[in-house]
């Protein structure tokens, strides 16, 4: 247990390690880009690449689940049979037969 826990928090923290260092990469090319282009271009240039990346990220995810085959079931299998139109009296006089006995033998006589 304490094992898996250690891996756990060894992988988390490698995660926030590699969310800072990519807000220092984008800190530092703000920078660069703010002296040469100014600081509302440089943010409009960093925005617009971000953008796209995590366009281009979200367009991979859906991509990739859309690679694994979604089980459905049989149409066969959520279709229930029908019943032949010649059936349909005896069906019905079954059923009011059975909810008539239902209802009788709990002594429910109006």
């Amino acid at each position: 247990m304490h094992r898996v826990l250690w891996h756990i928090y060894l992988g988390l923290a490698c995660c926030l390690l590699a969310v800072a260092g990519f807000g220092f990469m984008i800190a530092s090319a703000f920078m660069a880009l703010s002296t040469v282009l100014g600081a509302q271009t440089a943010a409009l240039c960093l925005g617009f690449v971000l953008l796209v990346l995590g366009g281009l990220l979200l367009a991979l995810s859906k991509r990739g689940a859309s690679r694994t085959p979604a089980t459905t079931p049989d149409q066969a299998a959520v279709t229930p049979p029908q019943a032949d139109m010649a059936e349909a009296g005896s069906i019905i006089a079954f059923t009011a037969a059975f909810v008539l006995a239902r209802y009788l033998a709990y002594d429910k006589r109006d």
